[in-house]
């Protein structure tokens, strides 16, 4: 029998399961629970971005991770649980694949911790794995002590109308430690992405006021220019904001500009620093092509995530710390 509980369950049942959750904690309906689990860390954001490993990893090397994953946009949940006392690794994960399979979801991928031929990392590259999964940032904090032969991994799709979901399910199972609760337990890290594309909520930055901040802070920030989901490429809805940096510049001849990009703190270090410099580099030559800009009045540059005007632990916040920033050179 599945041990998955879900929506369509009585009541009293699902009132039962869930009595040891944080507060404001929920199932998400795509996927359910497995029975007799408690949700100890939740979140949910309306619009965020959100990467993914898709293939065996083949490198020891962080900044090589980028290319064995994938990123995509839209409804993002994130929920840690932590099954029942007895309730092996194998089990939790075959309850979630059943419920995926009758959902109509399609495995994109699948691999554990062994060293076999469905291995996380292929042989001589390292044991990253867990470092680079979704769920470590979440089960490190809570005891950093996985057993990598019961780590369990899958990132599964259903195709929709109103836009494709992705589940990304990791599993596995701590060790013996000082804490009774969480000792010798499994852990589930289960993320909802359901792709949508964000609706627009930018206050169009006009030349003049670039030219107003830019002489009071000697920088301003925008966030009017939007790329392809994992890559640099502009897309075309950021022709406003470009039209009023051209402008900017042609209405200050003696204006040179340093472009620097900004991202939230999801993903790889190396990775958004990298991606960051990309995008930069993007929106200048976009200047200089398309606004006829001299080349010597603009550099680039990427700073990924070490610079944060706002949290990073809330949609809103992440939200304003993707963005370009024009700052003034000599």
């Amino acid at each position: 029998m599945n041990r998955l509980i879900v929506t369509m369950l009585l009541f009293c049942c699902v009132a039962t399961a869930i009595s040891a959750d944080i507060e404001g904690a929920k199932d998400h309906p795509l996927t359910g629970r497995f029975e007799g689990s408690d949700i100890i860390k939740y979140s949910y954001t309306d619009f965020d971005e959100y990467s993914f490993i898709v293939e065996p990893l083949t490198s020891n090397n962080k900044a090589e991770h980028a290319q064995h994953m994938d990123r995509k946009e839209g409804k993002l949940t994130r929920i840690t649980y932590r099954a029942p006392a007895g309730a092996s690794s194998l089990a939790v994960f075959r309850a979630y694949q059943e419920v995926l399979s009758e959902n109509n979801f399609e495995t994109i991928f699948e691999c554990n911790g062994n060293s076999g031929e469905d291995s996380c990392s292929e042989k001589g590259s390292g044991n990253n794995f867990k470092y680079a999964a979704p769920g470590y940032s979440v089960f490190n904090l809570l005891f950093g002590n996985a057993q990598n032969d019961q780590t369990r991994y899958l990132v599964a799709k259903k195709s929709r109308p109103e836009g494709n979901a992705y589940v990304i399910l990791h599993v596995i199972q701590n060790g013996r430690t000082n804490s009774v609760e969480n000792s010798e337990r499994v852990f589930a890290q289960l993320d909802v992405v359901e792709e949508k594309a964000q609706e627009s909520k930018v206050v169009m930055i006009k030349a003049s006021e670039m030219a107003e901040q830019i002489g009071q802070t000697g920088k301003v920030a925008l966030y009017g220019l939007f790329f392809d989901t994992n890559k640099a490429t502009i897309k075309s809805d950021s022709k406003p904001t470009l039209d009023e940096i051209g402008k900017l510049l042609k209405e200050n001849p003696d204006l040179k500009l340093l472009v620097v990009g900004h991202t939230d703190n999801q993903g790889d270090f190396d990775y958004n620093i990298e991606l960051s410099k990309s995008r930069a580099e993007s929106v200048k030559q976009a200047l200089i092509d398309d606004y006829g800009i001299v080349a010597a009045r603009l550099k680039s540059w990427g700073v990924g995530y070490t610079a944060p005007v706002a949290t990073n632990n809330s949609d809103q916040g992440r939200a304003k710390n993707r963005r370009v920033e024009l700052v003034e050179q000599k």
